[in-house]
């Protein structure tokens, strides 16, 4: 080149492929990192998983249509996109245990799931608005908004502020159509649309609109594990009635 000799390097296809396959394997790997990080892993149940959920009269429906999504999440978005589980039910009934489940089902798949209870949501918010914190609430939002799957566990356990139900009601906008929500909550779509004031009917026609609902019947687990304790107990102390 200009009566130069000149040398340079030419990358093999195979070189180039490898380099472009390990850095979107970091790419994942730190995805899945930032979805760990806004995982409420304090409340997920130790050693939950939906094999050893209690199969009690009321519940089965719910187990099976919680492990098929489990097992075929893909194919659910592929032929419904964006649709998920709306689990409604009293108290004591395990709807932390089928989260819990699907949630370890599918980051065993490597799925960018992400397992939130609302009031952890909220709370979230609130700490971005109290410091302006922008950039980690722009990660926030795009765990929120583009993880695989969101786990909603306990909607309607908190005080059913209006900009609450907005904040809400912006995370299923987001994810409408698009990607699935799995949600938990002791009130039914219905009583969820009166709980949450303002809102509430967009947010109950949003979830009906993306979500099948399930929902749980039978005796609460509580009450059983309190029998128990009652069993041993009256072995120990002669006379109880």
């Amino acid at each position: 080149m200009f009566g130069q000799v000149r040398w340079g390097s030419v990358t093999c296809p195979c070189e180039t492929k490898a380099r472009e396959a390990l850095e979107a394997e970091k790419q994942r790997r730190d995805w899945l990192t930032l979805c760990q990080e806004f995982t409420s892993r304090d409340k997920l149940i130790p050693r939950a998983t939906l094999g050893n959920y209690s199969r009690r009269p009321g519940r089965e429906n719910a187990l099976k249509i919680a492990q098929n999504f489990a097992d075929t999440y893909s194919e659910w978005q592929k032929e419904r996109p964006g649709l998920g589980i709306y689990i409604n039910g009293t108290n004591g009934l395990g709807k932390t245990h089928l989260l819990t489940g699907i949630y370890r089902d599918l980051i065993g798949q490597r799925a960018s799931a992400v397992f939130m209870t609302t009031y952890h949501m909220f709370q979230r918010f609130r700490e971005v608005a109290k410091v302006e914190d922008y950039e980690y609430e722009r990660r926030l939002l795009k765990v929120l908004y583009t993880c695989d799957v969101l786990l909603l566990d306990d909607v309607g356990g908190e005080v059913p502020y209006d900009s609450r139900a907005e904040k809400l009601l912006d995370v299923i906008n987001a994810r409408s159509k698009k990607r699935p929500i799995i949600y938990s909550s002791n009130l039914t779509p219905e009583g969820l649309e009166h709980w949450m004031g303002n809102q509430g009917t967009r947010i109950a026609d949003r979830i009906l609109e993306n979500s099948v609902t399930v929902t749980l019947n039978g005796e609460s687990e509580r009450g059983l594990i309190n029998d128990r304790h009652h069993d041993w107990l009256a072995g120990r102390v002669k006379g109880l009635g």
